[in-house]
């Protein structure tokens, strides 16, 4: 018998990656993807000097970009399989701190 079959808690409930069009975008993904491109030019720039710490803001680009790129989505997600216990502090961290909705 298959393990996921035993156990419906390991079994892949991810959503495929999708990409938000240009015309659904507000003016807060434009400053998203304005501050992950910053980042990215950040991180590319610390991995030439020693004074900045390239592979950190390479990251947090990734983070901001994601809704935006297909490829960036299927590395995070290859990310959470290969990194499980640290997704999940992340995911702990980001509903942390997103906003709550108001109930209505």
């Amino acid at each position: 018998m298959n393990n996921q079959s035993q156990n419906p808690q390991t079994a892949d409930t991810r959503a495929e990656p999708t990409r938000i069009g240009w015309a659904d975008m507000t003016w807060r993904d434009y400053l998203r993807i304005g501050a992950g491109v910053f980042f990215f030019l950040l991180g590319i720039a610390g991995l030439v000097l020693p004074i900045l710490q390239g592979v950190l803001f390479l990251i947090i680009s990734a983070f901001l970009l994601a809704p935006y790129s297909l490829w960036v989505q299927k590395q995070l997600a290859r990310f959470e399989t290969k990194f499980p216990w640290l997704s999940e502090k992340a995911r702990s961290i980001a509903t942390r701190w997103s906003p709550k909705k108001k109930a209505e």
